[in-house]
């Protein structure tokens, strides 16, 4: 069955393998063939795919790239970095994470339009879903409501918090 998921990193041309945030199975790897169309994602690309559990490893016999969020104009490349190295650190392989998976697909929809703040406070939003997260209600609350009046308190809040999520200060 085809799904979505998120390519976290393609490992080609060193190794021909590809690890991504798959919409029912989490974060998986699997081996491509150098010539198969797999080979050649983006990470950060937005895919279709037709991921096949063998006894030890996964098989990809479909793959389809629909959006690759790269235009250096319209798209902030270290929030999305930052989103990959967050996927790659700290969601477990192979368990299912629907709602992280939806809290990403909602931030890609709206790529191009996000301001800062949202940034951030989609970033905390998958950090507190991940289980690392200051307790703080008025942080809670800000994500939770998904806070979108800019102040410069609550902004220096979610830097903090960032800050603490990141390196555990």
């Amino acid at each position: 069955m085809i799904h979505q998921a998120l390519v976290l990193k393609n490992y080609f041309p060193k190794r021909n393998k590809v690890t991504i945030f798959h919409e029912k199975l989490g974060v998986i790897s699997f081996y491509v063939h150098e010539k198969q169309q797999a080979s050649f994602l983006c990470n950060g690309s937005l895919i279709y795919c037709n991921i096949k559990k063998q006894q030890s490893s996964y098989q990809c016999d479909f793959v389809d790239a629909y959006y690759v969020p790269f235009n250096s104009a319209t798209c902030d490349l270290y929030f999305i970095h930052d989103v990959l190295k967050l996927s790659l650190l700290f969601f477990p392989t192979a368990t299912a994470m629907p709602e992280v998976f939806m809290i990403i697909m909602s931030l890609y929809e709206g790529l191009e339009n996000l301001s800062t703040q949202q940034k951030k406070i989609y970033l905390l939003k998958i950090f507190l879903y991940i289980g690392v997260f200051p307790e703080n209600k008025k942080l809670y609350q800000i994500v939770m409501q998904e806070y979108r009046l800019y102040s410069k308190d609550v902004d220096i809040l979610l830097n903090k918090s960032l800050d603490y999520c990141w390196n555990g200060d």
